[in-house]
């Protein structure tokens, strides 16, 4: 179990799950890159259990971590994951942990990494 750390105001490290930690990071970064901010939201699902729901205001000048208990394994990624969670986080809700589609699914007709 790794940790998304959030340093402002009421931030902190939050467990998420190393796999989906990593695929969170790469999509991030992308997102970044090309200086935009969005909402970043946290469910039940990905909290461990009663912690509710937890959102983030991301923006590229804002301090963030991404630490791995076990480190990350390039191998296991999965890019139409990353693609997807991308797409997620282009809309009016922001990013949001989606199920993870299958390796040759495209959840977009263009490249959203470049």
């Amino acid at each position: 179990m790794g940790r998304f750390v959030y340093e402002t105001a009421g931030g902190g490290a939050h467990p998420v799950e190393d796999r989906l930690l990593a695929h969170l990071e790469l999509a991030i970064a992308a997102k970044f890159r090309r200086d935009e901010s969005f909402a970043f939201t946290l469910g039940p699902a990905e909290l461990p259990a009663g912690e509710g729901r937890r959102t983030f205001w991301m923006h590229p000048s804002l301090p963030i971590q991404f630490v791995y208990d076990r480190g990350r394994d390039a191998a296991a990624l999965n890019r139409a994951w990353v693609e997807a969670l991308v797409v997620a986080a282009s809309t009016e809700a922001g990013l949001r942990v989606v199920p993870e589609p299958t390796p040759d699914q495209d959840p977009s007709p263009k490249p959203l990494l470049g």
